[in-house]
């Protein structure tokens, strides 16, 4: 019996596979007979087709030679070819002129001239430019952005005139296909005659086979939303029955799971809940398409959000403006972000302002695809205070100090010069061991003098135009006895061409000559140090390097921080505490710049900052 279901399906395939191989010869012996109109047909379009590819081979020639060009340079020899290739396209576009057939074939054949003749004088130009500079990356760069798009839309255009030669095959196709109307309609009433049987022997199959499948398919569907107690009927004792019990199997045991997991699944989302609800940190939920589905209660307070409409809402419309505009951009799902100190967000609630850091975490599917993004947001608003306290205090102390320590300087200065009595050799050596330490103490109250200002943003920066090659020439020369007392070489690569750009010239100087002090301090006798300043985009970007002993991974992370004496670097040289490069760091933010560092324990490091050409508009006034 189990062998029932399989001889009725049998039968019914063979049925039908018998009418459609009957259907399938005479349609074919009908076909043949109307090849020969075909061929006439496909004989008259093949011409213009060819002339289009051809034209495509004519201008693939023209800017292989134009690559060759470029890497070996023009002669008379690659010229003439050039030429001749050029004449070939132009004839080409003569011929298919001449076959014109199709409407849309004389608006793609002037396009295709005019695009030509662009390609042609740009091409020119290149040659010409290949003569007289033969700068290979400079003629590459002519070729990418003067000729290759001209060179795309003739390549297109040939395409698109070979493309509706190829459509007007098919069409003619189409008429000779009306012209054997008489056998189509023969062939059609024969397949309505073959489909009509196969329906009736579809009828009777479907009465004993698809009943069991239909009444099994019904019962999925509702274990599917969830009734677990369904089962399927076995009135049968073929195949369809077997599956009926092994169906019914699996459900019980579905059953089973379900009533066993339900109350750990809502406990374990209970748990969620609470935890998100209780984090110290206020968290926003939001899918792919920056919609909210998960917020906690202290996010709530902080962006005085209330009741739950929030739900499935747009980032844009639960959060002011004022504070999104504050975030990394919300487009951005596709990396974790996180914001820098200088990166607060600033929030004002009932006249007091609070700072957060703000965290996202890309959340990804099961198959690997963006679901959407996790925000933490930190109050660190103590923390702000806290440091501002200390600026502050700072500022005071080495204001009050400062003073002081002038007075003592000219105290000793009066000393050594023997208005008060002489000095033997060993009083006047001791006196200058103070006066040297007293410099140094006054030095560093300047320097957190200094960073202090900028930190709170007391100081102003004077915006001027700025020479990049006078400012690196005059921080050489401020190092120069340095340089000399070491025997050190000072390279320099200024960009050419390059433009004035906009900043505080005394303190980009005071930055830079901070940067090549602490390469000369680094560098052995005899060594080079090297200087370039290049454009990258809106901006200029100033290098320092040298081949000293190199900065650790762990300490590359830290050594731009305040009071920070990495090893090997800053606290060798006697007297230093660390706010060198700090103050580097805060002249660059104060010009919107970045700073940064890369360096290979043994192989040196390289220092690079970058300042806009042009101040930004939102620029604050510091």
């Amino acid at each position: 019996m189990l062998r029932s279901l399989r001889t009725k399906i049998g039968l019914g395939y063979i049925t039908l596979v018998l009418i459609n191989i009957a259907v399938a010869v005479f349609a074919i012996y009908r076909i043949d007979q109307l090849s020969q109109p075909l061929d006439s047909l496909l004989k008259e379009k093949y011409q213009n087709v060819q002339t289009a590819e051809n034209m495509l081979l004519a201008i693939s020639k023209l800017d292989l030679l134009q690559f060759a060009m470029i890497e070996k340079g023009v002669d008379s020899e690659s010229l003439t070819e050039f030429n001749a290739y050029k004449n070939e396209f132009l004839n080409l576009h003569q011929k298919a002129i001449r076959g014109i057939a199709l409407p849309d074939e004389p608006v793609i054949l002037d396009s295709v001239i005019i695009y030509f003749n662009a390609f042609i004088i740009n091409s020119n130009s290149l040659h010409r430019l290949i003569q007289e500079i033969n700068d290979e990356n400079s003629n590459r760069k002519f070729h990418h952005e003067k000729i290759v798009p001209y060179l795309d839309k003739v390549n297109k255009l040939c395409g698109w005139l070979r493309d509706i030669n190829e459509e007007a095959l098919f069409l003619a196709d189409t008429k000779a296909q009306v012209i054997s109307g008489q056998a189509r309609q023969i062939i059609i009433i024969f397949s309505i005659l073959a489909v009509a049987i196969s329906i009736l022997a579809s009828i009777v199959f479907t009465r004993k086979i698809l009943k069991p499948v239909l009444e099994t398919t019904e019962t999925v569907r509702k274990i599917g939303r969830g009734q677990f107690n369904q089962k399927i009927k076995i009135e049968t004792d073929d195949e369809i029955a077997l599956l009926g019990m092994e169906f019914n199997k699996m459900t019980s045991r579905l059953q089973a799971y379900e009533d066993m997991n339900i109350k750990e699944i809502l406990l374990e989302k209970k748990k969620t809940e609470t935890l998100v609800d209780n984090m110290p940190a206020a968290i926003l939920v939001t899918d792919q398409d920056n919609r909210v589905y998960l917020i906690n209660d202290l996010a709530r307070e902080i962006f005085e959000i209330s009741g739950d409409d929030w739900q499935n809402k747009n980032i844009e419309d639960i959060i002011k403006s004022s504070i999104l505009k504050q975030f990394p951009d919300p487009s951005i799902i596709n990396e974790s972000v996180a914001l820098s100190e200088k990166d607060l967000i600033k929030i004002t609630r009932q006249g007091s302002d609070y700072y957060y850091t703000l965290r996202q975490i890309v959340i990804h599917d099961e198959a690997g695809q963006i679901a959407g993004k996790v925000s933490l947001f930190q109050d660190v608003t103590s923390f702000k205070k806290l440091d501002r306290l200390k600026s502050e205090f700072m500022a005071a102390v080495s204001h009050e100090l400062k003073t002081p320590l002038t007075s003592i300087n000219l105290a000793i200065d009066i000393i050594l010069k023997e208005v008060k009595g002489r000095l033997n050799s060993e009083q006047a050596e001791l006196l200058q061991g103070v006066k040297s330490d007293v410099n140094r103490m006054k030095q560093f109250l300047l320097q957190l003098l200094d960073l202090t200002r900028l930190e709170s943003g007391a100081y102003r920066i004077i915006n001027e135009g700025i020479n990049a090659q006078e400012l690196v020439e005059e921080a050489i020369d401020a190092m120069q006895l340095k340089t000399e007392q070491k025997h050190i070489i000072i390279q320099k690569k200024i960009g050419k061409l390059l433009p004035e750009f906009t900043g505080d010239s005394k303190q980009l100087l005071r930055a830079l000559i901070n940067l090549i002090d602490n390469a000369v301090k680094y560098t052995n006798p005899g060594g080079i140090i090297k200087i370039s300043v290049v454009r990258e985009k809106d901006y200029i970007a100033f290098t320092v390097k040298d081949k000293g002993e190199g900065i650790s991974i762990e300490d590359q992370k830290i050594i731009f921080d305040k009071f920070v004496q990495v090893k090997n670097f800053e606290s060798s040289e006697s007297g230093s505490i660390g706010l060198g490069l700090a103050i580097c760091k805060e002249i660059i933010h104060a010009h919107n710049g970045t700073i940064g560092v890369t360096s290979k324990p043994g192989k040196g490091s390289s220092f690079k900052f970058i300042i806009p050409l042009q101040p930004d508009n939102k620029e604050k006034e510091q």
